[in-house]
């Protein structure tokens, strides 16, 4: 499994960004998929309409977004970010992840589930004025 993100809007003259979070569970119907961001470096960032760094949110709908079996498809989804003031962040995306596999192995042997941590690599965010030349 693997998880990946590209910024797919913002600019170094504005606060917000946006990312394409791609997730691939190499065919395993996920049960829960989970992300927030990483604080590296730099100046705070917030994501999904305010959550700071390390606050996991759900970033899919049930009733938009899963299949006729209640399978939610989260390969992709796309976050918000912010950053709270002027200056470069460093962050990292990261999801936690569960299995259907998992969740029926707990329900057969009442075994314990454990997420699995998955993060992509570094993004540098920037933000800054423009001097008049």
């Amino acid at each position: 499994m693997e998880l990946k993100a590209r910024r797919i809007s913002g600019s170094p003259f504005s606060a917000e960004d946006r990312l394409d979070v791609t997730f691939d569970s190499d065919g395993e119907d996920m049960s829960l998929v989970i992300h927030t961001i990483e604080q590296i470096s730099g100046v705070a960032v917030t994501h999904g309409g305010g959550a700071p760094a390390d606050e996991y949110l759900h970033y899919k709908n049930l009733e938009a977004d899963a299949n006729a079996d209640g399978i939610i498809d989260y390969s992709n989804v796309e976050m918000h970010l912010v950053q709270a003031e002027q200056g470069t962040s460093v962050i990292k995306v990261v999801c936690s992840a569960i299995t259907v596999a998992q969740v029926t192995a707990k329900e057969d042997n009442g075994t314990t589930v454990t997420p699995t941590i998955y993060k992509t690599g570094a993004l540098t965010l920037e933000w800054h004025d423009d001097g008049f030349v």
